[in-house]
């Protein structure tokens, strides 16, 4: 028996799958091109690099979790979001008419549906968004739900620690993802406190190895802030001291943010509620504790 033959015709197949398995995995024509070069020209090693490297299994995971507990909820609460949008556009016609292609492209891509009678808040720069974020926390009644790629334990930071603790203690539920990497330095003291004192903390895709996270395209970049479900902030504006403009710093920080009051937090909500239920490993439901009563009706 020729086993020499044997294993190049093993290794052709196993050679096969792989390039096959690149082309179907990667989105990126560059770097499909170049994983398939070092796969073919570089004996074994290619193809163990491609394995180790190239293919993201947490990427993979975190899209297989969903809001819904099972299909016939998640149709439903499809079809009563296109009811709700239909309506929408009904009662406001002639202010939507040119986007109305738009609106539901995006309503269909990605579940946001079409509001009105919202109250909108252009927040320049931190000195205009924190004091705001504070009020409205001061003001939650039911829930606060918040979410940052960076939040660092700074003034501002332990500004926002206080009163997400203050309204844990009297009673309303504070839920509170950060990113795992872009928060790292809050992983050790804040979230800790926040944990001991009421407040649900959990980190966005767990870093165990902080030199080897190199999956930077994968972080959670959101920043944002529901607070009733009626009122939101989100923008680009992180949590830490540098956004604010004191005369402090040697640079001039630019950035916008948004409060949102009205029914148009409603998609923030359900961003919040999906990464919620990757991240603490819960399944919270859409009803009528987080969205209005049109959007998830019994």
């Amino acid at each position: 028996m020729d086993w020499l033959l044997i294993s190049e015709i093993i290794y052709v197949v196993l050679l096969i799958f792989v390039c096959l398995r690149i082309i179907y995995d990667t989105r990126s024509t560059t770097k499909s091109l170049a994983y398939l070069l070092f796969a073919i020209f570089v004996p074994f090693f290619g193809m163990l690099f491609y394995f180790f490297f190239g293919i993201n299994y947490r990427h993979r995971k975190m899209y297989s979790k969903k809001l819904y507990g099972n299909d016939d909820l998640a149709n439903k609460f499809r079809h009563d979001i296109l009811q709700y949008s239909e309506l929408t556009f009904k009662e406001n016609g002639n202010a939507v008419l040119g986007n109305k292609e738009l609106a539901f492209m995006i309503l269909k891509d990605s579940m946001s549906p079409l509001t009105s009678k919202n109250a909108l808040k252009l927040l320049i720069n931190g000195e205009q968004k924190f004091p705001e974020v504070l009020n409205a926390i001061k003001s939650a009644k039911h829930h606060i739900h918040i979410e940052y790629y960076i939040y660092e334990d700074d003034e501002i930071g332990h500004a926002i620690e206080q009163a997400l603790i203050e309204k844990a203690k009297e009673g309303v539920t504070v839920r509170f993802i950060y990113d795992d990497f872009g928060s790292r330095s809050i992983r050790k003291k804040l979230v800790p406190r926040l944990v001991e004192n009421g407040v649900e903390a959990f980190p966005f895709l767990k870093v165990h190895f902080m030199l080897f996270a190199n999956r930077l395209n994968y972080r959670n970049h959101r920043k944002i802030i529901v607070i009733d479900g009626v009122t939101a902030f989100v923008g680009g504006i992180n949590v830490s001291d540098r956004y604010i403009n004191n005369g402090s710093e040697k640079l001039y920080w630019r950035d916008t943010h948004l409060r949102i009051d009205g029914p148009g937090a409603q998609y923030l909500q359900y961003l919040f509620l999906c990464d919620w239920n990757f991240c603490a490993d819960e399944l919270l439901q859409p009803n009528t504790d987080f969205f209005l009563p049109s959007l998830c009706k019994q």
